[in-house]
């Protein structure tokens, strides 16, 4: 996203109280510059089995004995991805930093009549330790912004919840975290080496834990729930690497842990503060070929499955952790890649188009008996894509994509073993500014 610096007027109509530090720039009263940015998006979706601009096709039973309604295909649109952001740069002190937000806050009416409210996105800051011209750099990172170990490199043009395989949308938790790392210049070789304490618990889900307790005609099942805390922050380990292949634009590769403590409790299962774990290993690689751009991410997880949790589709989403029918903690695993490549015709025959196409799925292993209970829970989901962006101007881009959606469902009486299909075709507008 490309930002620019706004006059005086603007920003002050936006911020409230600003002091002018040269034409055409902003300050607070801390010197701090104000930049401001983000993009109009809007889409118009066609979905078929599925909901709009989600990746997981309808189950067939939604309760034992109740059969899904016959597939129809539906129009979706929405603008309510659009963002602002303010770029914070501080020269003096050495610290950046965001602050965005969009409009898809709580709301009544939010999905039907487009009402969500602003809601706040990223906002933090980094202070970098380094006097010129040295070729390391110490950071520090304190604020609200992606889980450390979120794969955002994905050429999808569903900016909203991404595709199967890889969650880099609104479905990847966004949250409070401090960080420190250095960052190395080598020369062809640039490193990033990153720890990170964050509160990790938005990545584990409990909702559908008391199924088990159902299947087993257990009275009061909802009781079964397990309850989170946390006593300790979640902690992360990330390692970005750039290097130069000779082939065109410098590659990059990232290999990422994350890990969170936590303690596990059910009254009625007589389970009490039980110490559990969930954690994640994560590696990806992009690969720039001349006009060919490759990427591929590959994650397994431990007691994490909300991290592969679309925004629109949580009803069905396999729960982290689960008592079984001996009354003992269960933790479910699970494991993600996907693969995408996109053309460039603009480096190819200077003319402003992409065409991309990719393949993305996730498992989910180790849910025993939770596929008795009567909910339905994704047990594997994959999407397969393909799309054409085009350049209209240097600031308005126009996009067409088509995805297939297979989800296999257990639960409520779903054959695990048997694909539901669900497909879409959006068009995508966006102006950056």
């Amino acid at each position: 996203m490309k930002k620019r610096l706004v006059s005086l007027v603007a920003a002050a109509a936006l911020l409230g109280s600003v002091s002018l530090a040269s034409a055409g720039t902003v300050t607070t009263k801390g010197d701090t510059n104000i930049s401001i940015g983000g993009f109009i998006q809007t889409y118009f979706d066609w979905a078929n089995n599925q909901t709009n601009l989600g990746y997981q096709a309808n189950p067939e039973y939604t309760a034992p004995g109740k059969k899904n309604t016959a597939a129809q295909t539906s129009l979706g649109t929405s603008t309510q991805f659009s963002r602002i952001s303010l770029g914070l740069s501080n020269p003096t002190e050495g610290i950046t930093g965001v602050v965005e937000g969009d409009f898809w806050g709580g709301g009544a009416g939010q999905q039907l009549y487009e009402k969500g409210n602003f809601r706040l996105r990223h906002a933090y800051i980094v202070k970098e330790f380094c006097q010129e011209g040295c070729n390391y750099t110490p950071w520090l990172l304190i604020g609200q912004t992606w889980d450390p170990l979120a794969m955002l490199n994905s050429f999808t043009l569903n900016s909203i919840v991404g595709i199967a395989g890889q969650n880099y949308g609104e479905g990847v938790v966004r949250t409070s975290q401090i960080g420190f790392g250095v960052k190395f210049d080598l020369g062809s070789v640039k490193l990033n080496p990153g720890i990170y304490a964050a509160n990790l618990a938005g990545d584990s889900t409990f909702t559908n834990s008391y199924l088990v307790a159902t299947a087993y005609n257990v009275p009061n099942p909802t009781q079964y729930t397990l309850s989170q805390r946390l006593v300790s922050p979640g902690f992360a380990f990330k390692l970005p690497v750039e290097f130069n292949t000779g082939f065109g634009s410098p590659a990059s590769a990232y290999a990422g842990f994350g890990w969170q403590p936590m303690k596990l409790t059910n009254a009625k299962a007589g389970i009490d503060s039980k110490n559990e774990n969930a954690w994640m290993a994560t590696v990806g690689l992009t690969l720039p070929v001349y006009f060919v751009n490759l990427t591929g991410n590959f994650h397994y997880e431990r007691g994490m499955t909300a991290f592969d949790m679309p925004l629109f589709g949580s009803t069905y989403t396999m729960p982290s952790f689960y008592i079984d029918s001996n009354g003992s903690v269960q933790a479910v695993r699970g494991t993600s890649w996907n693969a995408q490549a996109q053309i460039d015709f603009n480096k190819l025959a200077q003319v402003p188009v992409t065409f991309a196409f990719g393949y993305g799925q996730t498992v989910f292993s180790n849910y025993g008996e939770l596929a008795d209970g009567t909910t339905p829970l994704v047990r594997k989901m994959g999407t397969m894509f393909a799309n054409v962006n085009y350049q209209l101007t240097k600031s308005l881009a126009l996009g067409l994509e088509y995805d297939r959606n297979r989800t296999y469902y257990v639960g409520a009486g779903n054959d695990g073993g048997s694909a539901q299909n669900g497909n879409q075709v959006f068009l995508r507008g966006m102006y950056s500014f």
